[in-house]
């Protein structure tokens, strides 16, 4: 295994252990999809304050940020409470 194979592998390693633990602690909030939209913002905003505005490289960091929390953000989106669906969280543990 080359050394950006093994680079490669790591990331992809640590890129599915982080978003497993963010919905882990996304569904246990009593506001799932709020939670996790937080989250990103603050990712996003982290990204831009030490990133110079314009250059393509934010671009990518935002994209690929965006799209880390595409799977938190459905998950947590079916464990969101509507109004007028069901009991709310606080309620039904």
């Amino acid at each position: 295994m080359s050394e950006s194979d093994d680079i490669s592998a790591r990331l992809t390693a640590l890129e599915t252990v982080v978003s497993q633990l963010i919905t882990h602690l996304a569904v246990r909030s009593d506001d799932p999809a709020g939670w996790v939209e937080t989250r990103k913002v603050l990712a996003l905003t982290a990204i831009n304050a030490q990133e110079a505005p314009g250059l393509a490289r934010t671009a990518r960091l935002q994209e690929a940020v965006s799209g880390f929390f595409d799977q938190a953000e459905l998950v947590a989106g079916e464990y969101s409470y509507s109004p007028g669906r069901g009991t709310p969280r606080p309620f039904a543990r």
